[in-house]
């Protein structure tokens, strides 16, 4: 999806007949959710538009039809990884829907090595701060691996150590960790002693990452090509070789 796309101002025709634009956004989200995390957040993006779709959601929804003709032989890798330990990442997209100021929410969780949860999703509340829209992101995260550590187990494969979820705003991991309460925060205090309890009782194990490294950047907002190829094939999509 184009980078600009969400701030276009452009007066775009809206659609006399929706019924081909929700046809293939609605093929685009079910892709996306069963297979190609690369296109989740322009499939996100554009299913919010299925009331009054305009002729450039239409122009866009075309684009990213045209990506996944141009990558018909990627595959997801799973797995290659030498230990099957849980890992996850989450990030946040401050403001990023112009018409409501809400964030984006992005996370994506690796079993031995390979991509097998992720998530694109506009945030229900309009965050105040950069901080905050990391926090919520942070604690939908935390959510999703207690369901994903909980199916593990019950698949006999239990996690015995914390899983790691790494986050790329450290004033965020720093709040998480901080028994201070203002005025300011009292409205994330529930998720931030939900965050805290589940490090407490050795479920999740907060770490720093680089916003460089954030894989999850990839479900929050549209890059450009060369970060989103660079993002994409650290997912494990690209060619893969056949086996022999």
């Amino acid at each position: 999806m184009d980078q600009g796309f969400l701030k276009s101002s452009t007066d775009s025709n809206v659609m006399e007949d929706s019924t081909k634009y929700r046809s293939v956004v609605g093929a685009l989200m079910y892709v996306a959710v069963c297979a190609r995390p690369d296109i989740a957040a322009s499939a996100s993006i554009l299913g919010r538009k299925f009331a009054a779709p305009t002729e450039s959601d239409w122009t866009a929804a075309k684009r990213v039809v045209r990506y996944l003709k141009g990558t018909a032989d990627w595959k997801l890798k799973l797995g290659g990884a030498e230990t099957n330990n849980l890992v996850a990442y989450s990030d946040a997209d401050w403001t990023g829907d112009p018409g409501t100021r809400k964030s984006m929410t992005g996370s994506i969780a690796f079993f031995a090595g390979g991509a097998v949860s992720w998530m694109s999703r506009r945030q229900d509340c309009v965050s105040l701060s950069s901080m905050e829209a990391e926090f919520i992101a942070l604690g939908e995260t935390c959510q999703e691996i207690l369901w994903m550590r909980r199916l593990l187990n019950d698949l006999g494969e239990k996690e015995t150590t914390a899983t790691t979820v790494r986050e790329d705003n450290q004033f965020c991991l720093a709040f998480a960790q901080s028994a201070r309460i203002s005025k300011r925060s009292k409205h994330v205090e529930t998720k931030r002693c939900f965050i805290k309890d589940l490090c407490e009782r050795g479920t999740v194990k907060l770490e720093y990452c680089q916003t460089d490294e954030m894989k999850a950047d990839l479900l929050t907002k549209p890059l450009g090509a060369v970060k989103h190829h660079r993002f994409s094939t650290s997912l494990g999509l690209g060619l893969q070789r056949a086996d022999r």
